[in-house]
């Protein structure tokens, strides 16, 4: 009986909540260098977003990667821990996102009693400025059967913004079939009955978003294309498309592009116990925003330890 109250509370909620278009974009954000210079392509498993990639992961490492998002308006940061279990891998990502100095005008308009707003009513003094500041930690696993593959994510976060405080949990879901060894066909269910609620009282509600991909991995190639939206009217359709080329193992150069970002490009290095990728984003023309710059290091823990093994023997 208690759990019927609380299924048919929590629809009604959702039914009288605000649906936040954007409200969910903190992990998308969070592409690492890898992924974001193939056009935001999900190939790097260390960002979290596709859960479907830890298949193919069977050593612990570390990764830590930053955005410097439009010249500085915005930061990322990312921190994760990969884990491959003795039964089922587990994946612990931190997401932070901050944007500072932001103009806060609440209270610059003086009205001079028409209602109208006028230039010279703007008391610029008045106008201060505040910080907003996301943070999300992602857990993530996967279960295979044969050449079907299902991921899972939950998505906790908690947000602020000048005097306001806000949380939401939200999950995704993540399918892959591999026909043979080079081919990946996915479909990623994201933000399945997300909410955020912040303590004004307001309570938003994250749109689904479905989104399919293919990938198809040459001898030293590797390309792809990932395309969806969320389920919302005059939802955007979002793509991601990417190409990587492998050279002796070591060198990786990459190119992609999407909706957002009319070129994206990078390149990756592969040392003995480490990776060190960097990615140039270029916004659209039709915004104003300056170029994003992604750098991202990966630390293999098992190589680490056999690399400190042979030094100290």
């Amino acid at each position: 009986m208690v759990s019927k109250l609380l299924l048919v509370f929590l629809f009604i909620s959702v039914g009288l909540a605000y649906n936040a278009k954007y409200g969910g974009e903190l992990y998308q954000d969070g592409k690492n260098a890898r992924n974001a210079a193939m056009g935001g392509l999900s190939v790097s498993y260390a960002d979290g977003c596709n859960p479907l990639l830890l298949k193919n992961k069977q050593t612990p490492s570390i990764h830590f990667s930053h955005k410097n998002k439009f010249g500085g308006l915005a930061q990322v940061t990312i921190l994760s821990y990969f884990h491959p279990g003795k039964k089922y891998p587990f994946y612990l990502g931190l997401t932070n996102r901050s944007v500072d100095n932001i103009p806060d005008t609440e209270s610059a308009w003086e009205d001079d009693g028409n209602s109208v707003p006028e230039s010279g009513e703007i008391n610029y003094f008045n106008v201060h400025q505040i910080t907003q500041q996301e943070i999300g930690i992602q857990l993530s696993t996967i279960r295979i059967w044969g050449p079907y593959t299902l991921g899972f994510n939950l998505k906790p976060s908690f947000m602020s913004l000048a005097d306001y405080r806000g949380y939401s949990i939200t999950g995704d879901v993540a399918a892959m079939f591999q026909p043979f060894n080079k081919l990946d066909l996915t479909l990623q269910m994201k933000d399945i009955m997300g909410l955020k609620y912040w303590d004004s009282g307001t309570l938003e509600t994250l749109s689904l978003g479905i989104i399919g991909g293919i990938h198809y991995r040459f001898s030293s190639i590797a390309v792809g294309l990932e395309t969806g939206s969320r389920i919302e009217k005059y939802s955007l359709l979002h793509y991601h498309a990417g190409i990587e080329y492998e050279q002796q193992e070591q060198l990786f150069i990459r190119l992609g592009t999407s909706h957002n970002s009319i070129i994206t490009a990078g390149f990756g290095l592969k040392l003995p116990f480490m990776d060190i990728d960097y990615a140039y984003l270029q916004p659209s023309v039709d915004t104003p925003f300056k170029e994003t710059h992604v750098l991202s290091v990966g630390i293999y823990l098992d190589d680490m330890k056999q690399i400190k093994g042979k030094i100290t023997s």
